[in-house]
């Protein structure tokens, strides 16, 4: 048992151990929001559509997006370690932090000016504004309950690995 820890890993050992991580990383990725980067990607159009929606004046609707698959993707390489959980209360932090910044601290307005490419009568815009900071509230709370989640489950990672027993190698 000694032997196979001393000896050095080679390319098809570090695949084997690599390759599932990436391929379901990957995959991981592209369910959480890769397949809707890719529309958004190929026709600029469609994310300008959701940028009417969504105005954000930190970013767009893709860089919104790519920052969360990223996050899944990272989580998804890292699983079974520790840097998991505190990826896992990154994003949980982040995506606090870009709903505030996003939604204007829950209250956002919406101005139109138009309706179906023709300018409103009269030069008249329509204001709407929308309250919602009581569901931003909930979901800031459900953003620290994750964190606090995040925090629980590395604690517990490492209460386990420090029960793990530690053979000392036999000394010749």
């Amino acid at each position: 048992m000694a032997e196979d820890e001393d000896k050095e890993r080679t390319v098809k050992d570090w695949v084997k151990l690599i390759l599932p991580r990436v391929l379901r990383a990957a995959i991981w990725g592209f369910l959480m929001g890769g397949e809707m980067l890719i529309p958004l990607l190929m026709m600029p159009e469609i994310g300008g559509i959701f940028q009417e929606f969504l105005p954000m004046k930190y970013g767009g609707f893709t860089s919104f997006l790519a920052i969360f698959v990223g996050f899944e993707v990272a989580i998804q390489l890292f699983r079974r370690t520790i840097i998991q959980y505190a990826l896992g209360m990154g994003r949980a932090m982040v995506s606090s932090v870009i709903m505030v910044l996003m939604t204007n601290g829950g209250v956002m307005d919406f101005a139109i000016s138009s309706f179906q490419g023709a300018p409103l009568p009269g030069g008249v815009a329509i204001l709407f504004t929308i309250d919602f900071r009581v569901i931003l509230a909930i979901f800031l709370l459900l953003s620290l309950l994750s964190i606090v989640k995040n925090l629980l489950q590395a604690v517990d990672f490492l209460s386990e690995k420090a029960e793990e027993p530690v053979i000392p190698p036999e000394i010749p």
